[in-house]
This record gives C-alpha cells, structure tokens and sequence, in this order.
C-alpha cells in the first residue's frame, strides 16, 4: 500500500507539469492541423466557417497550386539557393572557426569580434546599405546575389557556435596530427571536420531551415517572376481585390515538406550536436 501511495503521490505532484506540456503541445498543434484542414477546403468554405473541418476533401487544391504559380521554378530555385548557401557557410565558417579558436594570429579576437557585429544589428538597419550594394555590383535580382546575402547573414552565427565547439578539441590531438606529418589544412580535412559531424549537422538544419523560409530579403531582391523562392511564390495567390485562400494554404503546406523532412531525417543529428555542443 505504501508503494502504490508513493506512486501515487510522485504522479500527482507531476500532474501539473504535463498539463504544461499537454497544452503547450496544442497551442503548437492546433494551427498546423488548421493550415492542413484549410488546405483541403474550397474558399467558400474558408469564409463561412474557417474552423470547421472540410466538407469534401479537396486534393485539387495542391495540383492547382504547384500548376498554377511556376510552383515548380520556385521550388528549384528554393532548393538551389537554400543547399548552396548552406554548402558554402558550413566550408566558411567551419575554416574561419577553425582559424579563431586553434590559430594565433595579430588581431585574432578583433576579427572574430568584427565577425560578431553583424548579429548586432537589426535586419531593418543592414537594408538599405545591402540593397545599395547589391545594385552597385549588379547582384541585384539574381540568384547569386540572393545566396551571397544569406551566406553573409548566417556566417557570424556560424563562426560563433562552430568556434565554441573546436574550442574543446584538446591542442593535444593537433600536436599529435603534427608529429605525423599532417598539415593543418589536413588536420581540418581528415580529423577535425570527420570529428565535428554531429554539430556541422546541427547548423546546416539552422540555416537550411532560415533560408528556406526567408521572405523579406528576398522580396526586396527578386523582381522576376522566374526568380522567385516558394515563399516569395505564396504571393501569386493574392491580388489587390482577391485572395485565393484555399490555394494559398496548399502552397504552405507544400512549403513546409522539405523542412519537415530534413527535420524528420536529421533530428537525431541535430540532437546529438546541440548536447555535444553544451558538453564541450
């Protein structure tokens, strides 16, 4: 009896908490499972009752929105600026962390610390001189330009976490690599980076996943329709008078799957990195 009220006890005093998690859960789930539902309604059912679940499932819905707005070019281009920005921050940032955390050189921590203005900054205050920029060196409206903003916006964050993570490699692992004729460019080849997968994981499902949903940047950059990222293409859903509601919220959906499934894939990647990170 004593061990039952025990028991009893200990789950009664942890009610509380998973009646946090119980709802915390919802809250999350609840606008997903809306945006899928809606997905699968005709706009008049969106307007009458917007909560209400579909009264016929409609499928069409997501043939007509990857036919009907170049869903097609958007999602190539989304795909080719999202995984070359990742590639090149993960080969910059991995070499530049690298350089701060195991190199002495003049003006190392002045760099690194040059490296961490650009996350002091606002979005809204970098605009306009990036803009001027980008149209000085005619990288405006382009696919390069596009990637070379992302590349530049998510390298200090890089650096940042990349450099905090080499810092814990004991100095005794690269004396060693030394002894044997290895130079520090093969150290970081052959043992370094083989070492840091699990955290070179966790950031490239960072950026990836900032990328991909990044807007603004790119409304302000992209004028040509053929140019145009996914969610830069949600927009040929609304005019000044219309919105295609119904479509709208298929192109969502559609959106999301790629960052759903490189979740789904490399979550145990991205687990492993951020406990290896802490622990280092």
């Amino acid at each position: 009896m004593e061990l039952v009220s025990g028991m009893l006890r200990r789950r009664l005093r942890s009610a509380p908490f998973y009646l946090v998690l119980m709802a915390a859960t919802a809250i999350t789930l609840i606008p997903i499972i809306w945006v899928f539902a809606s997905a699968l309604k005709s706009n008049k059912e969106i307007r009458e009752n917007a909560l209400a679940l579909p009264q016929e499932w409609r499928f069409q819905n997501y043939i007509d929105a990857w036919f009907g707005a170049s869903f097609d070019q958007y999602f190539f281009n989304s795909i080719f600026i999202t995984v070359t920005s990742v590639a090149i921050v993960l080969f910059l940032s991995s070499l530049a962390a690298y350089a701060f955390a195991k190199m002495r050189f003049p003006g190392n921590q002045m760099i690194f610390f040059v490296f961490l203005i650009g996350m002091a900054f606002p979005l809204s205050a970098k605009l306009g001189p990036l803009l001027s920029l980008m149209y000085e060196l005619n990288l405006a409206n382009s696919r390069l330009g596009l990637i070379l903003v992302y590349v530049a916006g998510s390298l200090p964050f890089a650096i940042l976490m990349l450099r905090a993570f080499f810092q814990g490699f004991p100095q005794e692992l690269e004396d060693s690599a030394a002894l044997d004729g290895c130079s520090r460019f093969q150290f970081y080849l052959r043992i370094l980076l083989p070492l840091s997968k699990p955290s070179l994981m966790a950031l490239g499902i960072f950026v990836f996943m900032g990328t991909w949903n990044e807007f603004f940047q790119a409304l302000l950059l992209i004028n040509e329709d053929s140019k145009r990222t996914l969610p830069l293409g949600l927009t040929a859903f609304q005019d000044e008078y219309f919105t295609d509601f119904a479509l709208s919220f298929a192109g969502i959906n559609i959106t999301a799957v790629p960052v759903i499934i490189v979740y789904i894939m490399f979550q145990r990647n991205l687990i492993e990195g951020i406990t290896v990170g802490s622990l280092k």
